[in-house]
């Protein structure tokens, strides 16, 4: 297949092979934070594939607040297995580029380990000192630097879907110290992690380095509103912090939106609510035109293109041949089918994503996940699960 979305996009001073992105999905089958074996045979298949970019899944900065009890987390201790899972990568995707997403799961965290909360007085959560946000901020820096040292070709700053960081941003962050209220005061946490990371990588320029950021939550007060008590969309704050992020010199905004476990139909809609994913062309579209106008150079990625299936490679021409975003990005699809960029390119046969939701549930329920249709493994998993 001779497309678009098979030409390359230079990236900083890199070269992505083509257009296609596996999305952070998690696989919640970590051993003690490090990549296990199991892991590790994930990453190898998802090589095959070709992806132009792979987004190494949501991988905590800190070891007590996680949002899967096998999720991973990229400290010293487990720097030597991050090694191995980026070398088997290289291994069978030489071209490709690899970066890793670093969070904080802040009030998404899991009861198995510390929910903590920016906001004071909440039932339940801890209420985090302004002392703790620096701690956690340092604690990015030097995750940053860990994933320069495990080979890796950048980072996905991640802003969204609820999580620490996008919580920062949100108008009902309304923190009476230096982390809250105003939006300069909300987006401080990326703005001084990422300077003192570009202070600390001036001999590895071509670091990459980037966030996945919810345009619009569906939340009172959340991403993409225009106070803390509104519930109406309104993209200003957040084109906003897109230019915040492209005067910081970053390289790339990877466009989402919603809260999987609040408003999960936005960010992945399901086949009763495949016609959300729009929205999700529409915010990238918005993006992209603001960057465009204004000549900026932040990369554009899209999400969501697993809802299409079958038409995703239609919907990716469209949205490439008319420069709404630069790069497209797949979560569920890679479950489905981690070679799908290689079956396109072949004109092979391609297991299209369902929209079951399968893999969500078994995330849910904090098993290993990944796609109950195609996958024995997951498959049995599910049936265990219910029974």
């Amino acid at each position: 297949m001779n497309s678009i979305f098979f030409e390359p996009l230079a990236l900083k001073n890199k070269t992505v092979p083509n257009r296609f992105l596996a999305q952070a999905m998690e696989g919640n089958d970590g051993e003690k934070g490090g990549p296990s074996e199991r892991t590790i045979d994930r990453y190898r298949e998802l090589a095959k594939g070709g992806w132009g970019i792979t987004v190494i899944e949501a991988t905590s900065v800190w070891e007590t607040s996680l949002a899967r009890v096998n999720g991973l987390i990229l400290n010293k201790k487990n720097l030597n297995s991050f090694k191995r899972l980026i070398d088997e990568l290289r291994r069978r995707n030489s071209e490709g580029l690899v970066f890793i997403q670093l969070t904080h799961s802040g009030e998404r965290s899991g009861k198995f380990s510390e929910i903590v909360t920016l906001t004071p007085g909440k039932a339940g959560p801890r209420y985090l000192s302004s002392d703790e946000i620096e701690r956690i901020k340092d604690a990015f820096v030097e995750a940053a630097l860990l994933a320069v040292e495990a080979g890796a070709d950048g980072i996905d700053f991640k802003m969204c879907h609820g999580y620490f960081c996008g919580e920062m941003l949100r108008p009902a962050n309304t923190r009476d110290d230096k982390w809250g209220g105003g939006l300069a005061n909300r987006t401080r946490f990326f703005r001084e992690a990422l300077a003192e990371i570009k202070a600390c990588l001036k001999d590895t320029a071509g670091f990459i380095m980037g966030s996945r950021v919810s345009m619009y939550e569906g939340i009172r007060g959340g991403c993409g509103t225009a106070g803390r008590d509104e519930i109406i969309e309104d993209l200003s704050e957040m084109l906003d912090v897109v230019r915040c992020m492209d005067d910081l010199g970053m390289d790339f905004v990877n466009v989402s939106a919603g809260i999987p476990a609040l408003t999960g139909a936005i960010t992945r809609p399901t086949e009763s609510s495949k016609y959300l994913v729009y929205h999700q062309l529409r915010y990238a579209k918005t993006v992209k035109d603001m960057i465009q106008k204004e000549k900026r150079s932040l990369k554009v990625i899209g999400s969501a293109y697993s809802t299409f299936k079958e038409d995703a490679p239609v919907i990716m021409e469209e949205m490439l041949g008319k420069s709404y975003v630069d790069l497209c990005g797949f979560g569920r699809q890679i479950f489905a089918d981690p070679l799908m960029p290689e079956k396109l390119r072949r004109g092979e046969k391609v297991h299209w994503c369902l929209l079951c939701s399968g893999c969500s549930k078994l995330m849910a329920a904090q098993m290993n996940d990944g796609c109950i249709i195609y996958n024995p493994y997951y498959r049995e998993a599910n049936r265990n699960f219910k029974a």
